[in-house]
């Protein structure tokens, strides 16, 4: 069974009196350690298929499951375990109080559930893990955009989900930090078997990816072959880079 299931799903917005279809008869799986891009351009909807991923914005028709379970059709309490158990959002918002260490922002997810040290020092684990741990003790604000990234990377990893969504990591990023943020998405597929669904609006940052979709005009439609770009060729997308 996929983790994370879309079936037929439509979802469309108004506009000025106009109706937008975002999201056409989308379909999408991801398998435990699968590492899933979708590429398309600026206001492709690409967000907008994310939300609807987790279940944070209703679909029009179609249907979204989690490990099986139907995202529309259960309780607020069991959204709210679904989440804190099994999917990760990576947010690029950062903590709501600034005055906040990244180690107990990180360590945020957990409270409630075990006692603040134990909380922090698991937080800790992962800040190292995700190789900023000389970040534990700074503040948003004094961090790097790619240390930011990784943060809060670390900030839905501490919980140790199923599922990674994740919208544009390598926003403002250079190539080197690109490269760093992308592998560690990579190793969270591979070693923890976390899947993985990140929207990205360029190709490059899909090289790492086991599949690619492209985003167009409301429908999704699979790039096949995604070993031939890590082999050096040329992928192609419907439309060419230009499309919307």
């Amino acid at each position: 069974m996929p983790l994370l299931r879309l079936e037929s799903v439509s979802r469309s917005f108004w506009r000025g009196g106009a109706e937008i279809e975002v999201l056409r008869e989308v379909s999408l799986e991801v398998e435990p350690g699968d590492f899933v891009a979708v590429y398309g351009q600026r206001n492709a909807g690409k967000t907008t298929l994310l939300k609807v991923a987790a279940g944070f914005e209703p679909v029009d028709s179609g249907r979204v499951t989690f490990q099986g379970e139907d995202l529309a059709g259960v309780s607020r309490r069991r959204f709210t375990r679904l989440h804190r158990d099994g999917i990760g959002w990576v947010e690029h918002a950062g903590p709501s109080s600034f005055g906040l260490s990244m180690r107990a922002y990180v360590a945020m997810p957990l409270l409630g559930e075990m006692r603040a040290a134990q909380a922090e020092r698991r937080a800790g684990s992962v800040l190292a893990e995700v190789g900023v741990e000389d970040c534990a003790d700074r503040l948003w604000d004094e961090l790097s955009d790619a240390a930011r990234m990784l943060v809060a990377i670390a900030h839905a990893l501490v919980r140790r989900p199923k599922l990674l969504i994740v919208d544009d990591p390598t926003v403002g990023l250079g190539l080197t930090d690109r490269d760093l943020v992308l592998g560690l998405l990579r190793r969270a597929a591979d070693d923890r078997g976390v899947g993985v669904l990140m929207a990205v609006p360029d190709m490059p940052a899909m090289i790492h990816a086991d599949r690619v979709h492209s985003l167009s005009r409301g429908h999704l439609l699979s790039v096949p072959d995604v070993a031939a770009e890590r082999r050096g060729n040329v992928l192609e997308f419907p439309g060419g880079r230009g499309s919307t």
